[in-house]
């Protein structure tokens, strides 16, 4: 028995065109400049409440009193973080790399077990026009992906695209077959005035492949209505489903026995049929610590995947250029690095596969995951600081390559047992046994 509390950052329930279009921001973010939406569940076992509560207290209350802050209001992630979290961890002053850490502490000693997830943004503007053309395309045998064709047009249209294709996703009077003529002739011109540059050359093929496939399979579009973009809950609930099945599984908590606590203006239906015992909406956080606790999660993670993917965005002036992290994210003070090492191991090494789900276009997810398991891979401080920051810079970046091959080669693996049991993909969705794109 034992109480799941959930928070969220980023949360958009409609997604727009940007008011203001420039080209790092194709779509309203709004003040947290969120490209994905992010959340937090954690699950506290009863046995574990009261000392975890207990204990949650006094960390706050220590911070409070050494900030010489006496305002009795509850103590938010987005307060810690405020003005120094441009290099994450690497930014942060010894209290409050502290006070994360501590908290790290009493949820590891509490046995509380956690789920953070994330869905990009733009992948659900691909979703709402172009999904269902994409898995017509794999049940035809037009590609041989569903997924990689998902991932690669929503890369392209979260980097690349012209603003008229933005446009197009979100104009309601443009039918389908005019957005993949739009894709089609953008792709063109990307392609003519990139072909040059040798670090784009696998990017380039990639993107030649889609030409030809909008070319071949655009007929089989069919015009749906649509009138606007909005939040996909179904990815989120399917998400907290296979992480209870896997806990489930392996004995860890049963969710019958739980109740689910909802942070005001969550809804409530794409968890009502998993199984939890109970559900409690629209709760106010200062009534729970759970809910405070997994706010500051979720703020932590959120704005880590936020900041990286901001920093690894490059320069359209210079394409030639890769784009690496600055030096300043690899120049760590002992107390930074410790905090790393303990929220890797929280949310990262815990031996459950669905504690950290990423979204079809997983680039800024597995990129936070990696970063944090590079500088763990040092056991102590004094090891990590003896290697160069450009060493550190471009041993991460190996890393992370090795990582995404393995992904892509599990996720196209998993790919062809659908196909070979159920024919195609979106058989499979409609089973319910694998997640939507």
């Amino acid at each position: 028995m034992g109480q799941v509390f959930i928070d969220e950052k980023g949360p958009q329930e409609t997604i727009r065109f940007a008011k203001k279009y420039v080209d790092n921001r194709r779509i309203n973010l709004g003040d947290d400049l969120m490209r994905s939406y992010v959340a937090n569940v954690l699950y506290i076992p009863k046995r574990s409440s009261d000392i975890v509560n207990q204990k949650y207290s006094a960390i706050v209350n220590t911070y409070r009193t050494e900030q010489k802050n006496k305002v009795h209001k509850e103590l938010k992630g987005t307060e810690i973080l405020h003005g120094q979290f441009k290099f994450g961890i690497a930014s942060l002053k010894k209290i409050n790399s502290t006070f994360y850490l501590d908290l790290f502490n009493i949820l590891l000693e509490g046995n509380v077990s956690n789920l953070l997830l994330s869905v990009n943004k733009m992948s659900m503007v691909v979703d709402a026009r172009l999904v269902d053309w994409i898995l017509k395309l794999e049940s035809k045998r037009f590609i041989e992906s569903a997924t990689f064709f998902k991932y690669s047009l929503t890369k392209y249209c979260e980097l690349e695209a012209s603003e008229e294709v933005i446009r197009y996703l979100f104009d309601p009077e443009k039918k389908i077959s005019e957005i993949l003529y739009s894709i089609q002739a953008d792709l063109k011109n990307f392609v003519a005035n990139h072909i040059g540059i040798p670090r784009m050359r696998d990017q380039l093929f990639v993107y030649k492949n889609m030409i030809k496939i909008i070319g071949n399979g655009k007929h089989l579009a069919e015009e749906l209505i649509f009138e606007q973009v909005t939040f996909n809950w179904d990815k989120v609930g399917f998400d907290v489903d296979l992480w209870l099945t896997e806990l489930k599984f392996k004995d860890i908590w049963q969710p019958e026995h739980s109740t689910l606590i909802l942070d005001q203006g969550i809804p409530s239906k794409p968890f009502e049929s998993i199984g939890f015992g109970n559900i409690l909406t629209e709760q106010d956080s200062n009534n729970f610590i759970g809910l405070q606790i997994t706010d500051m999660l979720v703020v932590l993670a959120g704005s880590y995947i936020s900041r990286l993917s901001s920093a690894l965005r490059y320069d359209k002036a210079e394409p030639a250029t890769p784009k690496n992290l600055e030096e300043e994210w690899f120049t760590l003070e002992e107390h930074q690095f410790n905090l790393i090492l303990k929220m890797t191991n929280y949310f990262f090494e815990n031996e459950q596969t669905y504690s950290y789900i990423g979204d079809t276009y997983f680039d800024e997810t597995l990129f936070f995951e990696m970063y944090c398991r590079y500088i763990s891979s040092f056991s102590n401080y004094n090891i990590f600081t003896k290697r160069t920051v450009s060493l550190h810079i471009k041993e991460m970046f190996k890393l992370y390559f090795i990582a995404s091959k393995e992904k892509w080669n599990l996720g196209l693996q998993n790919e062809r047992r659908t196909r070979n049991i159920y024919g195609d993909y979106i058989t499979g969705i409609k089973e319910g046994v694998i997640r939507t794109l």
